[in-house]
């Protein structure tokens, strides 16, 4: 119990104190009054009970205020004076008094400071204690959010995740949680837990730059006490809110990427602390590397969602267009059929047509000959109406002759009788053929660097029928006062007939559509001379037919000339000797 109040408070002891000596005065005045000598005795307990709580000082303030007491009650009591204080020995007792009280105080003093020394290591050991426990429990929590964190695939979760792990070490009166999404260069409060702070609810948006401008918010992870905050709130809104909803110390922390963007920032606020200890910031530093592996894991985790919700619209869109494909792929080959059904409808129907006219024709010119040569009974004006008509027979039976062939050229019907001849023998005969027809040819073709003989394996008959059309339309597209020259050289091993004319020429324009079926130039003068576009078209299927070539070259108002290239036969001297 004595060791127990020498422990005690200050104001305790010395009440006590008090108290004994008031206690001590009243037995004393009460046995002064009998001459007893146990008064004597009584001035001892106020004295050791000084020294005992109050140490070497409390023995001598006890020992002179028992002696001063001692004397003084005498004197109030009637029953001695300073005299008979002295005389009685009352100074030496006070002395071995005094002695016996400092030895006490002596003995106290020890006693307090070893126990006050035992004491402070108790707490320095009980303080280190908690401390390695609250490492403990700080690096578990850090732990446990690392491996929760990763496991979340929104930034949202991987937030919230972090709110409940800071929460759960730190139990802050205010925490809220903000991701920076660096695209956009904003900052978006994704969690916020506590107290109300303004500008830090859930939602609130502001820029990045705004966000590190702040002198509260600039470093990468601060600590500030109220005395700080206070010291702030001129340079800092941040600290300004902060104060303003209650908080009286605060943590920011700044989580950034290796190349310094900024990840997200962490608001941290509590009432009722001075200021977060170096295991608290510790630990949200060592919540960083976690936090922020998470939320680039999470963005990833967002743009692969993204990326496969756009290829899910696109293979939607896609399956869409194939369908669309599909049924115009389906009307197309329905048309394609009716057109191949229309196709093969005409070309039987022209075949039909071309034999059903070629038997009248045939008559036609037949009686148009007699006529025209009946000198008996006709007059020369009914000859010569009997030669018009074999005229125009003959045209509408070549008409018919080239249609037929086209016919069948697109019905895969056409053949060709292909033997070795001479075929300058054929250009000759054609050439012959069209002069016996117009006596005005005779002067208008001429035949310059003419071989006299190469043979071709080819059908004679549809080479007279190229050349035929190529030296006629020369002939009808020049002006009767021009001539048309033929030569026929060998070049390379080859044969190259060339038939010049010095007439209307051919535009860029045409000749990219020279040899389509039915194809007539718009230029007026063509057009108003007769022609039906099959002859060039049927010339260059027919050499090419013949493993030959048909070119053409021309110039407006100068001219054109069509170049035929026929090989050698195999069996002739020019292939051998090839």
């Amino acid at each position: 119990m004595i060791r127990n109040l020498s422990e005690a408070e200050f104001l305790p002891r010395l009440g006590l104190a008090v108290g004994i000596y008031i206690l001590w005065a009243a037995f004393f005045l009460s046995l002064a009054a009998f001459e007893n000598g146990g008064v004597k005795v009584l001035a001892a307990i106020p004295v050791l009970l000084s020294a005992i709580l109050f140490g070497m000082r409390g023995a001598v303030l006890g020992t002179m205020v028992g002696i001063v007491g001692h004397f003084g009650l005498h004197a109030i009591a009637g029953t001695g004076s300073f005299g008979d204080f002295i005389q009685d020995g009352n100074l030496i007792n006070g002395a071995v008094l005094l002695s016996i009280a400092l030895m006490v105080g002596y003995f106290n003093r020890y006693k307090s400071d070893g126990a006050s020394e035992v004491v402070q290591k108790s707490v320095d050991t009980l303080r280190g204690q908690e401390r390695n426990l609250l490492r403990e429990q700080l690096n578990t929590i850090s732990m446990e959010f690392n491996a929760s964190a990763h496991r979340k695939l929104v930034i949202t979760e991987v937030t919230r995740c972090a709110a409940t792990h800071i929460s759960r070490a730190l139990r802050p009166d205010f925490l809220a949680i903000a991701v920076a999404d660096l695209e956009n260069r904003k900052i978006t409060v994704e969690q916020a837990i506590g107290v109300r702070m303004l500008g830090f609810t859930y939602g609130d948006v502001r820029s990045v730059s705004e966000a590190l401008n702040d002198s509260l918010s600039a470093g990468e992870l601060i600590a500030v006490n109220h005395e700080e905050l206070v010291e702030l709130t001129g340079t800092s809104h941040v600290a300004a809110a902060t104060l303003e909803a209650g908080l009286r110390s605060a943590l920011i922390a700044n989580f950034r990427k290796d190349d310094g963007d900024l990840v997200a920032q962490i608001w941290i606020g509590s009432a009722g602390q001075a200021q977060y200890s170096d295991l608290e910031v510790g630990f949200i530093a060592q919540m960083a590397g976690h936090f922020k592996s998470a939320v680039e894991n999470a963005r990833n985790s967002e743009s692969l969602k993204q990326l496969q919700r756009h290829l899910v619209a696109q293979n939607e869109l896609l399956a869409q267009m194939q369908d669309g494909v599909e049924g115009a792929e389906g009307e197309l080959r329905l048309s394609n059929n009716q057109l191949t059904h229309l196709n093969e409808s005409k070309t039987q129907f022209m075949s039909e047509v071309a034999h059903e006219i070629k038997s009248p024709l045939a008559v036609m010119i037949g009686y148009a000959d007699i006529l025209r040569f009946d000198t008996e009974h006709m007059g020369s004006d009914q000859r010569k109406y009997a030669a018009s008509i074999e005229g125009s027979a003959r045209q509408l039976e070549v008409l018919i002759d080239d249609l037929s062939d086209i016919t069948n050229m697109e019905s895969g019907h056409f053949n060709t009788v292909k033997k070795p001849h001479d075929v300058m023998k054929v250009v000759k005969s054609v050439v012959e053929g069209l002069k016996v027809s117009n006596p005005k040819f005779e002067m208008r073709i001429q035949l310059s660097d003419f071989i006299t003989d190469f043979e071709v394996d080819g059908d004679p008959a549809r080479l007279s029928q190229v050349f035929t059309n190529l030296i006629s339309n020369a002939l009808k597209y020049s002006s009767e006062d021009q001539f048309v020259e033929i030569s026929a050289r060998k070049a390379a091993g080859k044969l190259r007939i060339a038939i010049i004319d010095r007439g209307l020429g051919i535009s860029d324009s045409d000749l990219e559509q020279l040899f389509t079926p039915y194809f007539r130039s718009m230029n007026t003068e063509v057009r108003h001379r007769p022609g039906r576009g099959l002859g060039l078209f049927l010339s260059k299927s027919l050499v090419e037919e013949h493993g030959g070539s048909l070119t053409v070259s021309s110039k407006v108002g100068v001219g054109s000339t069509f170049t035929v290239e026929l090989s050698p036969s195999s069996n002739s001297a020019i292939a051998s000797a090839a």
